[in-house]
């Protein structure tokens, strides 16, 4: 369950295309804005954004409704301890003036029309310092692999431009990291002891691959965990809607007048086929999608795994120590990345009636994936939740499925490949690691084809034991 904010709706009367009678719109933990284009999405979560931060500024000639000049531009904040403030602006001079009680402050705002430099001038921090600047390219940067993973490295310069640069060096265009870099200002804020109230974002799904989508999903319920803030986003795309209960979809249109009203409204975890079919050009491919969790007749377990890298090595390990019954009747979903993961299978245990395991990597987002299962949705930790650590001994951080092959047949991919498939090596609490690039690991899995012996499996027969013994599925079976 995520911690619920301190707003809990807005009612909207006469800001941009809302006018006549007001608008209510309930909020969750992370509300999620659907409807066709020009319905109206992005002034509504602009509205909240502005009744929450006082440094916003209303406009008269842009925010007031056009061609309304009885407009009383208002929005009333209602909070989940009771209290509620109503924020009111002169129509013609855009002067604010609240009344009531409850918390405003500020608010990460990333609109499609805006650049990451945008968003940055507006922060509460420092960053004319480069120590700061430098803390904060270093939680883009984090927060970026997660959606990203080619990503190599973030840099912020003291004109506050933001530059991500992949693995082979090349520039990761703006519209793919709008959205991440606001994520990611959001956390830093939490850790520095300011988070925001409310992190509002534009179509975060902008140029994004449907897989890194549905990672950012789960980035936003990883966000709202960690700030306590109200989340808004508007997308076009159903897969950058979280499928989990605390989400609020809300689906917006216009009528005949160009008033923007809402059409439906349905929680994250529930059938989102209404809500969706405004999104899609036919409207049965909402259903379709609603159907993605299903999963074969016959299926004894599903086996959620961060990317499908993973389900590669599995099987191939599998099939070469003669153990492939290990897998029979296994369902494997990759997922997009640790908190794609998790979200995966909280939406899966919760349709399913077969047992549900997670295997995860040791790194950071691993563990925060791991973490947030067993604290927050009460996924057991001994039979439900798996790490590749697990197998080594001391459970060291860091440990992730390359990590479980002999580092000797690393480097030998490696040096038959090309330097370009890996980062670098390193030895971390005794472990020593090759870390592939995003490239290299896809053609690692190609190689390994080639070249796994029986005596070259390092620690993975000790993990498919422990997958054996978990999956509820006996020995030699």
């Amino acid at each position: 369950m995520v911690p619920r904010p301190p707003l809990r709706s807005v009612r909207i009367r006469d800001v941009r295309s809302v006018w006549g009678p007001p608008l209510d719109v309930p909020l969750g933990p992370v509300t999620v804005l659907v409807g066709p284009n020009r319905s109206g999405t992005s002034n509504v979560a602009w509205a909240v954004a502005a009744a929450l931060d006082p440094d916003r500024r209303f406009r008269p000639h842009r925010d007031r409704p056009r061609r309304r000049d009885e407009a009383r531009p208002s929005v009333t904040l209602d909070h989940a301890d009771g209290s509620r403030r109503v924020v009111r602006w002169d129509p013609h001079q855009g002067t604010r003036t609240d009344s009531g009680a409850g918390p405003v402050g500020h608010v990460v705002l990333s609109r499609v029309e805006e650049t990451p430099r945008d968003l940055l001038r507006r922060l509460p921090l420092d960053l004319d310092t480069p120590q700061e600047r430098e803390a904060l390219a270093g939680t883009v940067r984090e927060v970026a692999r997660e959606v990203l993973p080619e990503v190599a490295d973030a840099a912020i310069d003291r004109r506050l431009a933001v530059r991500l640069r992949d693995e082979l060096g090349s520039v990761v265009p703006v519209p793919e990291t709008r959205a991440i870099v606001a994520l990611a200002c959001a956390r830093h804020l939490a850790v520095r002891g300011a988070p925001p109230v409310a992190v509002v974002v534009d179509n975060p799904d902008a140029f994004l691959h449907p897989a890194a989508q549905e990672t950012l999903a789960g980035l936003l319920v990883e966000v709202a965990l960690a700030t306590h803030a109200a989340i808004v986003v508007t997308t076009a795309s159903p897969f950058a809607i979280p499928r989990v209960s605390d989400v609020e979809v809300v689906s917006l249109a216009r009528d005949a007048a160009g008033r923007t009203g809402v059409v439906a409204t349905a929680s994250g975890d529930a059938t989102q086929a209404r809500l969706l079919g405004g999104l899609l050009r036919d409207p049965g491919l909402a259903e379709v999608l609603d159907r993605v969790g299903r999963i074969p007749p016959g299926t004894r377990a599903v086996l959620v795994v961060e990317g499908g890298t993973d389900q590669a090595y599995l099987e191939r390990v599998a099939a070469t120590m003669g153990r492939a019954d290990v897998l029979d009747d296994v369902e494997i979903r990759p997922s997009g990345g640790a908190m794609g993961a998790a979200l995966a299978a909280i939406v899966l245990r919760a349709e399913l009636e077969v047992p549900v395991l997670v295997l995860l990597d040791h790194d950071v987002a691993g563990r925060r994936a791991r973490d947030t299962l067993v604290s927050r949705f009460g996924f057991d930790r001994g039979t439900q939740v798996l790490t590749y650590a697990d197998v080594i001994e001391g459970g060291p951080p860091g440990i992730e499925a390359e990590t479980l092959f002999p580092t000797e047949l690393l480097r030998r991919f490696v040096a038959e490949t090309g330097p370009s498939a890996a980062h670098r090596e390193r030895r971390e609490h005794g472990v020593d690691h090759v870390d592939l690039t995003g490239s290299g690991k896809s053609a690692f899995v190609g190689w390994l084809e080639q070249h796994l012996g029986a005596d070259q499996l390092g620690d993975w027969p000790a993990l498919l034991e422990l997958l054996d013994e978990r999956l509820g599925l006996t020995v030699g079976r």
